[in-house]
């Protein structure tokens, strides 16, 4: 961990990552969408 970015060699995992990640910045956008509508409501 302590290495920086490393390569991904295997297609599969490397794919799996990639969606991983495509939830983490679909859930953040939500909440700041749902956080700043919470905020101007108020």
């Amino acid at each position: 961990m302590d290495a920086g970015p490393q390569p991904i060699a295997d297609k599969a995992e490397a794919d799996q990552v990639r969606r991983q990640a495509q939830a983490v910045y679909i859930k953040a956008f939500i909440s700041a969408a749902i956080l700043t509508a919470l905020a101007l409501i108020q």
